[in-house]
C-alpha cells in the first residue's frame, strides 16, 4: 500500500467529495423526511384557527349574488372547501405541503368491505328512514314512485363526477380540516367542531329554502359518522368522498318520495339514525374517541383495521 493511500485511509487527508460521495444513511433519510412532514403539519395547524374557515366560506359563498341574479344554479360552490384547502396547503406548506395533501387524497388501499359500506350503507339508512316516516304517519310512496329506484345510481354517479356536487367538499373537510383538528383535539371534539362548521357552510341553502333547516342536525351527526369511518380506514378521503356521494344520491330518491312536512321529517329521522350509529361507535371505541390529541403530529394518517383484507397505506 502506498503512502498516499495510507494517508487517505488513516484520515489525515480529507477525502475529495467528488471521488467519495457521502450517502445519507436510511435512518437519517427517514428522520429528515419525518421532520419535513412534521414541519408542514405544524405550519398547516398554525394556519387553521379562523383563517381557513373564513377562506372556505368566502370561496363557497361566492355564487350567492350570481344565484340571486339567476346566473348560477345554486348559492354555494360545493368545491369551496377543496379549493380553500389547496390554497392553504400551498401558502403555508409550499410544494411539500401540496404534495403531502394530494397524497392523502388518493389513499385507496382499504378493505373491500369499506367500498361496500360507502355505497350501500346510505341506501339502507335512507330506506329505514323512509319506512319509519311512513310508520309515523307519512303517506306511503306509490308503486310508480318506487319504480324509479334507479335514480339512486344515476344520482350518485352525478354527485361523483360533478364538481358542483356535495361530495367534492370532502377533500376539504375530511382531507384537510379533520386531520388538523385531530392533531389538536380528541376525535369527539374535532368531529363537533367540524360538524358546526359544516352546518354553517349550508346556511345559504337554508335561507333560500333549497333544503330545510333540520338538515343542519343531519350534517352535524354525519360529521361524527364520517370521523368514525375515517378512523377505521387509515384516513381514506376516497371512502369519505364515495360515502358522501352515495348519501346525497340515495337521499335524493328517498326524500323525494315525500312532500311538505313528511319530507322535512326525513331529515330528523336520518339525523336520529346517525346519532344511534355514533353513540354505538363511541361506546365500542371509547378510548379512541377521547384520546387527546387523537393523532400525533408525526402521524401521516390515522390507522385502523379494515373490514376485509385491507392494507394500511403508509405512503
Amino acid at each position: 500500500m502506498t503512502n498516499a493511500l495510507r494517508h487517505e485511509n488513516d484520515g489525515s487527508h480529507p477525502i475529495h467529495p467528488a471521488r467519495w460521495p457521502i450517502q445519507p444513511r436510511p435512518q437519517e433519510l427517514r428522520r429528515s423526511q419525518a421532520t419535513s412532514r412534521q414541519r408542514t403539519v405544524s405550519l398547516c395547524s398554525a394556519a387553521w384557527p379562523g383563517q381557513r374557515e373564513v377562506l372556505t366560506l368566502v370561496i363557497s359563498w361566492l355564487p350567492v349574488i350570481p344565484y340571486a341574479l339567476g346566473l348560477f344554479p345554486v348559492p354555494l360552490l360545493a368545491s369551496g372547501p377543496f379549493l380553500a384547502a389547496i390554497i392553504t396547503a400551498a401558502v403555508v406548506g409550499g410544494r411539500t405541503g401540496l404534495r403531502d395533501y394530494f397524497r392523502r387524497l388518493i389513499r385507496w388501499r382499504v378493505g373491500v368491505g369499506w367500498y361496500v359500506v360507502a355505497f350501500l350503507a346510505p341506501v339502507a339508512a335512507w330506506a329505514i328512514a323512509a319506512y319509519v316516516n311512513v310508520l309515523l304517519g307519512a303517506a306511503s310512496p306509490s308503486p310508480v314512485q318506487l319504480a324509479g329506484w334507479s335514480l339512486i345510481m344515476t344520482s350518485t354517479l352525478g354527485f361523483l363526477i360533478n364538481p358542483f356536487g356535495g361530495a367534492w367538499k370532502e377533500p376539504g373537510w375530511r382531507g384537510y380540516a379533520l386531520p388538523l383538528l385531530l392533531r389538536r383535539h380528541s376525535a369527539l371534539v374535532g368531529s363537533a367542531v367540524l360538524g358546526v362548521m359544516w352546518a354553517i357552510w349550508h346556511v345559504p341553502l337554508f335561507l333560500t329554502g333549497l333544503i330545510p333547516w333540520p338538515d343542519a342536525a343531519l350534517v352535524f351527526t354525519l360529521s361524527f359518522v364520517f370521523t368514525a369511518i375515517y378512523l377505521r380506514t387509515a384516513g381514506s378521503v376516497l371512502i369519505a368522498f364515495l360515502l358522501h356521494a352515495s348519501i346525497n344520491g340515495a337521499g335524493e330518491f328517498f326524500v323525494g318520495l315525500f312532500a311538505a312536512g313528511d319530507r322535512v321529517r326525513m331529515y330528523w329521522i336520518m339525523a336520529a339514525l346517525c346519532a344511534v350509529v355514533v353513540i354505538a361507535a363511541i361506546v365500542v371505541s371509547r378510548d379512541r374517541w377521547r384520546r387527546m390529541p387523537a393523532v400525533r403530529d408525526n402521524d401521516d394518517a390515522l390507522t385502523g383495521p379494515a373490514i376485509s383484507g385491507g392494507q394500511r397505506d403508509r405512503e
